[in-house]
């Protein structure tokens, strides 16, 4: 699911965890004078927490595994200036207008650190874009234009620095920081680098030269475990420490492939487990809230997506490479966002983190019915998709 189905095809899990979460079956007992028991308690969500994190270290890991830096060096100035201008523009105004809402109007006695993490998090997990989709689109219509390629790039870089972009986050808004004997923001995301560092040269030192497959597949198990506990004990993201591991070892060392061959194999049910606890730990705002919020999250994002495509475009040195409207190609989200949102919850639980998720799970949901379709239109009509392929 993670690399091979578009992202529409994980549309069902997340609805899956809603019916399966306690919120929806108290729902259904406050509105329906039901008594349906909650399957997982907040007893047995505590114990399941580290298992969790785990699973968000392993797509972590598989994303780290699949950043590499020729890659970006050879990538085209026009495809980075497309995902630059989709970053920036994208995290800064959702970000900005989330924080303005919060702090002048919805929030204005909350503490000013859970008003910026809930504004960054909007921005940075709203500014995501999906690879997955632009690549099934290319495998099943056997195309590779212009347009087709700079999306297909921008959107693998806009993933990889928007994954970086959210672990900083929990360095910057460190929860629990004044506990212990680290205490700039600094030294948070320093720390966090240096211990995936450290955990990346064992690793490689250990099983450079390891033959057995389930020895080796067992160690690397056990490294995910390993760096995804660290991160949950001191509260930084096991998906961004993962992902750094995976960073490091996809770029020093030659044991990447030999990690990442093993983890292909589970990748799908561990992605398939991450996007049905994010719908799961989703609680419900009240009706006429959620309503307003979620569509106003997803109008903004629709327009800052399709402006900083336009802004892309109008800016190119080479126009014949780009489109007005490749915005719409930048629409849909990957489901490394569940993984980001499992993360945010174990960190940040405050009077945000509800309406966060329900904006979050909503944009999903909304542009993963959708995107396929825009996505598809946009490459027609840019002549890359022709005749009987339409």
């Amino acid at each position: 699911m993670l690399t091979k189905v578009s992202l529409p095809a994980g549309l069902e899990y997340i609805l899956l965890g809603i019916l399966l979460g306690p919120s929806f079956s108290n729902w259904l007992n406050v509105n329906f004078g039901l008594n349906i028991p909650n399957l997982v308690d907040d007893n047995m969500l505590r114990q399941m927490a580290p298992g969790i994190a785990a699973a968000t270290g392993i797509i972590g890991l598989v994303y780290g595994l699949r950043f590499k830096v020729s890659d970006f060096q050879n990538a085209d100035s026009e495809h980075i200036r497309v995902a630059t201008f989709d970053i920036i523009f994208s995290v800064l105004v959702i970000g900005g207008i989330s924080f303005s809402v919060f702090y002048f109007y919805l929030f204005p006695d909350a503490k000013i650190e859970n008003i910026l993490a809930a504004s960054a998090a909007l921005g940075i997990m709203g500014s995501v874009s999906s690879n997955s989709l632009i690549k099934s689109i290319m495998n099943r219509y056997q195309i590779t234009g212009k347009i087709t390629s700079a999306l297909d790039v921008s959107t693998k870089i806009n993933l990889d620095i928007n994954i970086f972009l959210f672990g900083l986050l929990f360095g910057i808004i460190h929860i629990g920081s004044t506990n212990t004997f680290i205490k700039s923001p600094i030294e948070w995301i320093v720390t966090s680098i240096l211990l995936a560092l450290l955990i990346g040269i064992l690793l490689n030192i250990f099983l450079g030269r390891e033959e057995d497959e389930k020895k080796f597949f067992v160690a690397i198990i056990g490294t995910i475990v390993f760096t995804s506990g660290i991160g949950y004990f001191i509260n930084i993201s096991p998906l961004f420490m993962n992902f750094i591991l995976g960073f490091i070892l996809a770029n020093f060392s030659k044991i990447a492939g030999k990690i990442e061959k093993p983890l292909t194999k589970i990748s799908e049910p561990v992605g398939i487990l991450v996007v049905i606890m994010a719908g799961f730990n989703w609680i419900p705002l009240p009706p006429i809230f959620f309503i307003v919020a979620a569509a106003a999250f997803i109008l903004i994002r629709f327009v800052s997506k399709r402006f900083s495509g336009y802004l892309a475009y109008a800016s190119s040195f080479e126009k014949d490479k780009l489109i007005p409207n490749i915005g719409l190609g930048l629409l849909p989200q990957d489901i490394i966002v569940c993984a980001m949102i499992v993360d945010y919850i174990n960190v940040y639980q405050n009077e945000f983190t509800n309406l966060v998720v329900s904006c979050i799970l909503t944009s999903m949901i909304f542009f993963g019915l959708i995107s396929y379709r825009l996505s598809k239109r946009l490459l027609i009509d840019a002549g890359e998709i022709r005749g009987a392929a339409k």
